[in-house]
This record gives structure tokens, C-alpha cells and sequence, in this order.
């Protein structure tokens, strides 16, 4: 319940993003096509690291302190170039140095975005486990598959309110140019993906701190289910 939970507020942080992405690279940032085609290296340098560091973070901490933290550092790290742009810190808007800056602080981004993703899958495996004690019924696929269809349905809910954001406060007029858009509507552009945009991961987060199965909760449930089968093939 408290991961779904967690997912809801997530979505409307990264759907948001996701719907924004393109206006963002093309009217906030100005950057040609050539240069938005390089923001996927934050993703692939943040994902690989993510990869590797998930597992040594799940022995050194609980796993829903890995799921809270990584949400709120994936929310805080996928705004944190815009903020910072907000302020006035971010390098020249189409040049080859911000492009970089992006990418800088995307890299984090993508890094707690595979951790948090790693986790909660964990954390499936685990909660399964527990059912199954609780139950005696094995139901892994059940809740997978749970998770992947909340998933994409909460994710839309992120895209629609991106969608009436950019209906009704943005309002970007048709046909805009990069570069001929009015500075209201690109501050408006930046507050919506930057500072709002943060919200819901942030709150996802401390939603996450509800999941309870902690190591040593996982420790008595694996004995448990092992004195059990010991007692059934025995």
C-alpha cells in the first residue's frame, strides 16, 4: 500500500518532467536538436553507477530508507538545473557549456531513479515473501504486476496535470519560437518543471517511510518460511 502510495505522488513529479521535456529543451533552454539529442548521457552514466551501487546500498541501509532518499534526491536533482537557472546560476541558455551543466545534475538524477527503481522491486520481492508466510500462497506475479499497471495509469496522471498546466498557466502561444518567447511565459515554463515539478517526489518520499520491512523483519520472515518448509518436506 505504501509503495502504490508513493508511486501516485512519484508520477505526478516524473510525468510532469516528462511532458515538459521538450519545451523545456526547446524554448526554456534554446538548445538545438543536436544538443538535446546529448542529454541522454545523463541517463546513461546515472543508471550504470545506479546499477552498481544499489546492492551496497541495501546492505549498508534498509531498504526503505534507499526507497525514501532516492525519491527525494531523484526529485530534487531532475529540478536542480532549472532552479539553479531560476536563480540565475545556470552557464548561457544554447550553449555547449549548459548542455553540460544538464547533464551534470541529470546524472544524479538518473542515478537515484535506478536505485529507487532497483528497491522497490526488491521491496516487491520481500512483501511477497511476507504474503506468502502470512498466506502460505505465492502470488510474485500478482503483485508485480500490480506495481506495472499503477505504474503506467498514475504516470498519466502526471501528463495531465503537465497538460493543464501548459493549457492554463503556461500558455505557450502557437507557433512559438525559440528565442521570441515572452519571459513571463518561460518563468512560468521553469516554475511548473523546476520547484512545483519537485512536489510530488518529495512527498513520495516520505510516503515511502511507510513500508516497515526492515533487515531484521526480512531476517524472521526468510527463517520462518525455511522452518516451514522444513516441517512440510521433512
Amino acid at each position: 500500500l505504501y509503495l502504490l502510495l508513493g508511486l501516485f505522488f512519484l508520477s505526478l513529479t516524473l510525468g510532469t518532467h516528462e511532458t515538459l521535456a521538450i519545451y523545456m529543451g526547446t524554448f526554456f533552454w534554446e538548445l538545438t536538436p543536436y544538443q538535446i539529442g546529448f542529454l541522454v548521457l545523463n541517463n546513461i552514466i546515472g543508471v550504470h553507477i545506479g546499477f552498481f551501487f544499489a546492492a551496497r546500498l541495501h546492505d549498508r541501509f534498509d531498504k526503505r530508507w534507499t526507497i525514501s532518499l532516492s525519491a527525494i534526491g531523484l526529485s530534487l536533482f531532475w529540478s536542480m538545473s532549472v532552479n539553479l537557472a531560476l536563480l540565475g546560476a545556470a552557464p548561457a541558455k544554447a550553449s555547449w557549456e549548459l548542455v553540460a551543466f544538464i547533464i551534470f545534475f541529470g546524472s544524479f538524477s538518473s542515478f537515484f531513479g535506478a536505485v529507487l527503481n532497483i528497491s522497490v522491486m526488491s521491496a516487491l520481492a520481500d512483501i511477497a515473501d511476507e504474503h506468502e508466510l502470512n498466506s502460505g500462497m505465492r502470488l510474485e506475479g500478482i503483485f508485480y504486476s500490480a506495481r506495472a499497471f499503477f505504474a503506467k495509469a498514475m504516470n498519466a496522471v502526471g501528463h495531465i496535470v503537465a497538460g493543464f498546466a501548459l493549457q492554463y498557466y503556461i500558455v505557450l502561444p502557437p507557433q512559438s519560437l525559440p528565442g521570441e518567447v515572452s519571459e513571463d511565459v518561460i518563468f512560468r515554463l521553469g516554475i511548473v518543471d523546476g520547484p512545483l515539478a519537485m512536489i510530488g517526489g518529495i512527498i513520495a518520499g516520505v510516503v515511502y517511510l511507510g513500508y516497515r520491512i526492515d533487515k531484521t523483519a526480512f531476517d524472521s520472515i526468510q527463517q520462518r518460511l525455511d522452518e516451514r518448509q522444513n516441517r512440510e518436506t521433512g
